[in-house]
């Protein structure tokens, strides 16, 4: 009686590297979409985060603490206003108070932890409240740069409203899951404000510094 031998069946390591590829590849997809949808989430939270500190700062420690006729102060004729002067001192003053006190509210966000639901991370509307938690950290770099400038905006009849504000610069930079980048943040905030009754004077006094000269013409972001 012959015996028939039975061939030993295939084993299924071509399924299984078949399997192994595709999961790497879902992966890779995955991290690659991810990294795209965080460093945009990321970028945005850091710029909410960071222009929070630099507005709660300036209420904290200069709003409701600055004068505007400390820092300008206008020459009048006639009942009208004919021209304006800085004061260069209290300027300086204000740029320093303002840079410290920013500087101190951004140094306490490296302390903190924000988490974002996976969800809101990949832009699932519907399921935008939900996923596990990503953690953001961010972390202030260098100093704080504050210009101080103003404008002029019509106020009513005859009437114009003169404001002083801050414009602030910094960089804060982003750590996260498969991101790490820097993020400029830039935000304008108020400070002080009068209204001029009478046509705007066309004539400023700086005192001959080219430091005040660039008050009323701060740089743009």
């Amino acid at each position: 009686m012959r015996r028939r031998w039975r061939r030993p069946g295939r084993r299924p390591w071509g399924a299984l590297a078949l399997v192994i590829v595709a999961g790497l590849l879902v992966l890779f997809l995955l991290e690659w979409r991810l990294h795209l949808a965080l460093e945009t989430v990321a970028a945005a939270q850091a710029r909410w985060a960071a222009t929070e500190a630099m507005q709660q700062a300036v209420l904290d420690k200069i709003t409701g603490q600055v004068n505007y006729n400390s820092l300008i102060q206008p020459g009048s004729s006639d009942g009208r206003v004919v021209f304006m002067q800085a004061d260069a001192l209290s300027i300086s003053r204000l740029q320093a108070q303002a840079q410290l006190a920013i500087q101190e509210h951004l140094a306490r966000l490296e302390g903190k932890t924000y988490y974002l639901p996976l969800g809101q991370v990949l832009g699932l509307k519907l399921l935008a409240a939900y996923g596990p938690p990503v953690p953001l950290r961010f972390i202030p770099l260098g100093t704080v740069n504050v210009n101080v400038g103003d404008t002029f905006e019509a106020a009513g009849i005859n009437q114009t409203r003169h404001r002083i504000y801050l414009q602030v610069e910094s960089e804060v930079q982003v750590v996260a899951p498969f991101s790490r980048e820097q993020v400029k943040v830039a935000s304008t905030i108020p400070v002080a404000e009068a209204i001029i009754v009478g046509p705007v004077p066309q004539t400023y006094i700086s005192l001959g510094s080219d430091f005040i000269k660039g008050i009323l013409r701060a740089p743009e972001f």
